[in-house]
């Protein structure tokens, strides 16, 4: 008798993990017990298993925890410049929002009004925030873009800073133009010298890291896109859109990757419509 009750004990024990087991992937496909599944999650394994089934399965917990606004207003020019990067994110995440484009005379009325006399700005639920890469964060973490696996999560930030480092080598030359102070003779030298060094030089040299960080890959640091992709299509367009003078439109065409990467998010179904009408309107 007591063999067959030890027996049946241990079945019993085997049938009940077994049926916690098929529970726990009914829950992973159902997105209303994802906070169930969370505290199940942490307390047999830790935080460190929720971390890892989130990037496993974006869909069934596309936030862990994290609060879903009611509307969101970003207000920037009408023009690609630090509030684009910000856009994509949110259509890449199909997040719905207000693209509130303002003129410059519009622009000298609201800039005391502004946190730090800056655009973008983004109203979220009535609260206002600047700096656009803040909210870039912030919409890739509502996007899914933001991996949350921080050695992940690295990478994505690699990306991203080193596009800053880019954008930073640009930015003298953009700023000279708009120095008044400066004779326009003068200027028009200093820039052309300055635009010669990029083309020849900098812009080379950043997207040959940039090529390298494509190779074998969709995107910058894997197969889906991130934030890093949302910030660097805008530069890769504008470089080659014809809007830095003695920088050629050509000049990704020695970078295969890039090329190719340019062309992955322009037809992306989340931006291929975007792009094709904002290019239009130029």
């Amino acid at each position: 008798m007591l063999g067959t009750s030890c027996r049946d004990f241990r079945g019993a024990r085997r049938f009940e993990k077994e049926t916690r087991a098929r529970e726990l992937l009914f829950f992973i496909t159902l997105p209303r017990e994802v906070n169930m599944l969370r505290q199940l999650l942490s307390a047999a394994a830790g935080a460190g298993a929720t971390v890892a089934l989130a990037d496993a399965f974006p869909d069934a917990i596309p936030s862990l925890g994290l609060s879903k606004p009611k509307d969101i207003k970003l207000t920037y020019f009408d023009f690609a410049g630090a509030g684009e990067k910000v856009r994509l994110a949110l259509m890449l995440g199909k997040i719905p929002f207000e693209d509130d484009r303002v003129n410059f005379q519009r622009w000298g009325e609201l800039k005391p009004k502004t946190p730090f006399g800056q655009l973008p700005v983004m109203e979220v639920d009535g609260e206002t925030y600047a700096q656009s890469g803040a909210m870039l964060q912030y919409a890739g973490k509502l996007a899914g873009l933001v991996p949350k696996d921080p050695k992940a999560c690295l990478r994505v930030d690699e990306a991203i800073g080193l596009d800053e480092d880019l954008r930073g080598k640009i930015r003298p030359s953009v700023y000279l133009s708009m120095d008044a102070s400066v004779s326009p003779r003068a200027k028009k030298a200093k820039i052309a010298e300055m635009r010669k060094t990029l083309a020849e030089k900098d812009i080379p040299y950043y997207l040959s890291h940039f090529e390298k960080m494509l190779e074998n890959k969709e995107y910058l640091t894997g197969s889906k896109p991130t934030v890093a992709d949302a910030q660097f299509v805008v530069t890769a367009r504008y470089l080659s859109g014809g809007i830095l003078d003695g920088v050629p439109t050509t000049c990704l065409d020695a970078f295969p990757n890039v090329l190719a990467f340019k062309k992955r998010m322009e037809t992306h179904p989340d931006l291929a419509a975007y792009f094709e009408r904002t290019t239009k309107k130029k």
